[in-house]
């Protein structure tokens, strides 16, 4: 789909946002910061660099929190609520960054424990203006969905045929992932990415837990996924695309595999590559709690090529608009597991918030020994 459009800034008033101390103008934009040294003892307040940015995945903000003349921004216990186009949402603690590709208009606070649960007395807004440029690819959206399960969990295969039935009312559309983490009996397929991305993901406690394209806020416990999905749809979009080519030697077991991503904007990405198995019969050492020997073990991680926050990629510098940037990566696989049965999952890593957190993009999956190309929305 070809789109072309004039770069058009708008023009953003400052808004004059009363608290208890006074008024406040944090949207100055002549000095956004003006104020950050006179916040009274146990006022915690909101600042920002600057108040208008493009929605191009690669211009950031910064905030400044100060509680009093202590300044909390990165503190562990401090967290930035995001309101836009009506609906919340909370940022990961300690974060102070945002970015974004959708434009429109955002608003912030923040709250802060300390002893007492705190909220500023002020807001800031940032316009996020549209950014596109030449030909926009329009590429197919696949969600990538992180089940963390285990054998000794009971619930947990509700979890996996909730996924299974979804998938299958949306073909194409879901790429699916389970982690196994040992629970009351130890695991076979427990890898120690599990509690990697288990720490990344908020160091989440009970199984089954569910995460939407690697997100913190899109945890879901249990097997409630539809209504998740349905949300995840509307409120984020792609703008990259992902090719994937592997090549298997089975007398060997050795695979290799090459990741293509190219991107609408000059966003910075990451890669993350997957190794997983299907149709694991629930039988001898794989037996599963509360489940007889006809049950299968599907989406399991075997193995992650690259660091669960995703390796960088063109040094670590933006993309190039339309520009392919390719990786590579290599592995043999364990006798142990049934190649047949195995597939490659690559996945484009995006972050929101200047680097602290990362999230998936886009995803593509093949056979291993298979390829599969960019795929386009007609």
């Amino acid at each position: 789909m070809n789109k072309l459009f004039r770069y058009i800034a708008s023009a953003f008033s400052a808004l004059a946002l009363v608290a208890c101390s006074g008024t406040i103008d944090t949207n100055d934009t002549n000095n956004p910061d003006a104020g950050k040294d006179n916040v009274p003892e146990g006022v915690l307040r909101i600042f920002v660099d600057k108040t208008e940015m493009t929605a191009d995945g690669n211009d950031v903000v910064t905030f400044t929190v100060m509680f009093g003349k202590e300044d909390v921004s990165t503190a562990r216990t401090l967290q930035l609520v995001r309101e836009f186009d009506g609906e919340q949402k909370y940022m990961a603690y300690g974060v102070n960054q945002f970015s974004t590709v959708t434009a429109g208009t955002y608003r912030f606070t923040a709250k802060y424990r300390y002893g007492d649960n705190y909220v500023t007395d002020n807001s800031v807004e940032i316009v996020a203006n549209p950014f596109f440029v030449g030909e926009e690819k329009n590429y197919k959206r696949q969600y990538f969905g992180t089940l963390f399960t285990s054998t000794g969990c009971n619930s947990c295969p509700l979890a996996a045929n909730g996924l299974k039935k979804l998938q299958e009312a949306n073909p194409g559309e879901i790429i699916l992932a389970a982690f196994h983490a040992d629970m009351t009996m130890p695991d076979p397929m427990t890898i120690s990415e599990t509690y990697e991305l288990q720490r990344q993901l908020g160091g989440f406690t009970g199984l089954p837990a569910f995460f939407w394209n690697m997100r913190k806020e899109s945890y879901t416990g249990g097997a409630a996924f539809t209504e998740s999905f349905e949300e995840e749809k509307a409120r984020y979009t792609t703008f990259s695309g992902v090719a994937l080519n592997t090549t298997f030697n089975a007398a060997t077991s050795e695979l290799d595999v090459e990741v293509g991503i190219t991107s609408n904007i000059p966003a910075v990405f990451r890669y993350m590559v997957l190794i997983v198995e299907d149709k694991i019969p629930a039988t001898g050492e794989y037996e599963q709690n509360g489940q007889n020997a006809t049950y299968l073990h599907n989406n399991a991680v075997r193995d992650v090529l690259t660091s669960v926050a995703g390796d960088k990629l063109n040094d670590n510098l933006p993309f190039s608009v339309g520009v392919e940037v390719k990786a590579t990566k290599s592995v043999t696989l364990s006798g142990d597991w049934n190649a047949e049965n195995m597939r490659v999952i690559a996945v484009a890593l995006t972050s929101y918030d200047g680097g602290s957190t990362w999230s998936a993009n886009n995803v593509a999956d093949c056979k291993v020994g298979e390829s599969v190309s960019y795929q386009y929305v007609e």
